[in-house]
């Protein structure tokens, strides 16, 4: 939930909660909501911290939201721990504790809150919070159950039609996937969330021109999917449409994305058309991506790219990539560094850090970073 919504849900829950506890005198809230209006977090803290009454759930609520709006999600937790220790059924403190573990990527800590949050409201945004949380936990069967009672009640909510699909596609029920895609696209034909599977559904059901219709959407939007591509380059080429194989692979290199799979189908359509010079020019791209070391710079590069987004994931996952392709014990590092500053989860990060000072001794990598790691792993009590 976006930082503009938590704000609504906080007053209008503050609005209905009179009876929590009086307006404490020392506080204004005019001036609370100023600061908030003017995005001035840290003096919002300041004011509240010197004002603030421990059992006023009124007021530590404020205090909470200035402190997640700060980025200072530590204090956040706990004071959101200390309103449901007041009052257990206070709705907005399970939404930002749960929202606040999923940023962190510690799903399992966010399944009580979400849990909790569907008994009290058990509402189509409730359960797909709590699916999205099981699945992000690994624990795919109890999500999906969620999942489906989330659709059951809001069946034109993109995330849970795109999800529902990719399960159902997970479990090569592909009729079971059409069904819960179809309605949605024919509501709204443009939703690129929902678009994606949806061609991926078409292929699995052979519907090889419906695939290739989907894609020249997605084409004509801009919307980059090397998945979702790949099955139309295939689906192309499965018709003869060789030139629209072609031209995917067209599409996707003018944005540097194309990939080998595109690639070696826009190949092979050239054989077709017997435009051999070209196909082989694309066959020689292909086996220079295949071996290319280069690629572990890329994924590194792309790495910083996301990190700087604080797009955390797909920054571990980019290094996790480099470090399965060319094993650098450097990347392990990293992926540590990630989750020890970004994600302040020092019990993964220990993992990375312990694993890179193995493999760092084996290949004789950078002395001062294992020298810092050993400092770091014995400062998190990681150490020996």
């Amino acid at each position: 939930m976006h930082a503009r919504c938590y704000l609504l849900l906080l007053l209008i829950h503050l609005g209905l909660s009179s009876t929590y506890a009086q307006q404490a005198p020392e506080i204004d809230q005019a001036v609370v909501m100023s600061y908030f209006q003017d995005q001035q977090y840290e003096p919002a803290i300041q004011y509240l911290q010197s004002r603030i009454q421990p059992d006023n759930i009124k007021q530590l609520a404020l205090l909470g939201y200035a402190y997640y709006q700060a980025g200072k999600w530590p204090e956040t937790i706990q004071t959101y721990q200390q309103i449901l220790h007041l009052d257990s059924t206070y709705i907005p403190a399970y939404q930002y504790l749960g929202g606040i573990y999923m940023q962190q990527e510690q799903a399992r800590l966010a399944i009580p809150h979400y849990r909790k949050l569907a008994a009290l409201q058990p509402q189509a945004q409730t359960f797909k919070q709590l699916s999205f949380a099981l699945f992000a936990a690994r624990e795919a069967d109890s999500g999906f159950v969620y999942l489906q009672q989330a659709y059951a009640l809001n069946p034109f909510d993109s995330k849970v039609v795109a999800r529902m699909a990719e399960e159902w596609l997970d479990r090569q029920r592909y009729n079971a996937a059409d069904s819960v895609l179809q309605p949605y696209l024919a509501k709204d034909s443009l939703q690129t969330t929902v678009i994606i599977p949806a061609v991926k559904t078409a292929y699995f059901r052979k519907d090889y021109a419906q695939a290739i219709m989907l894609g020249q959407r997605l084409m004509r939007q801009q919307v980059v999917s090397v998945a979702a591509y790949t099955f139309v380059a295939a689906a192309c080429y499965n018709l003869k449409r060789y030139q629209e194989c072609i031209y995917v692979n067209d599409f996707l290199t003018q944005m540097n994305m194309s990939t080998e799979a595109i690639m070696y189908y826009a190949a092979m359509a050239c054989t077709q058309l017997k435009d051999y010079t070209r196909s082989n020019t694309l066959l020689q791209t292909c086996i220079d991506l295949a071996k290319s070391k280069s690629l572990d710079d890329y994924y590194s590069a792309m790495s910083v790219n996301y990190e700087g987004q604080h797009v955390f994931r797909k920054a571990t996952a980019c290094l996790d990539t480099a470090y399965y392709l060319f094993h650098a014990p450097l990347r392990q590092y990293s992926i540590g560094r990630i989750y020890d500053y970004h994600l302040q989860n020092p019990a993964i990060a220990q993992r990375y850090y312990k694993r890179y000072l193995l493999l760092a001794r084996n290949k004789d990598d950078d002395p001062a970073i294992s020298r810092y790691v050993t400092q770091r792993l014995r400062e998190m009590g990681g150490g020996k």
